[in-house]
């Protein structure tokens, strides 16, 4: 026995000048949607962004120094082979 559910009649009765899903259509015949408003929420404040800032780039300068302290010690400037 296979169950079965009936979904034909499960919206409600229409309502007489209910039009809050028709939209103008263009030449086309395809529906011409009203703008969509949103709303720009921000989550970090000014502050919070300029102390994060700052804290990226003295991680990335702290990095760039570990970089340079690690680096290859037999790298020679070209004046210093030519003597």
């Amino acid at each position: 026995m296979s169950e079965k559910i009936d979904t034909q009649g499960m919206s409600g009765p229409v309502q007489k000048g209910c039009t809050d899903n028709v939209y103008p259509r263009d030449t086309n015949g395809n529906i011409i949607y009203p703008p969509a408003n949103f709303k720009k929420l921000t989550i970090l404040t000014h502050e919070l962004k300029k102390e994060l800032k700052e804290l990226i780039n003295e991680v990335l300068d702290e990095r760039e120094h570990q970089k340079k302290l690690n680096g290859p010690y037999d790298v020679y400037r070209l004046d210093e082979l030519q003597e």
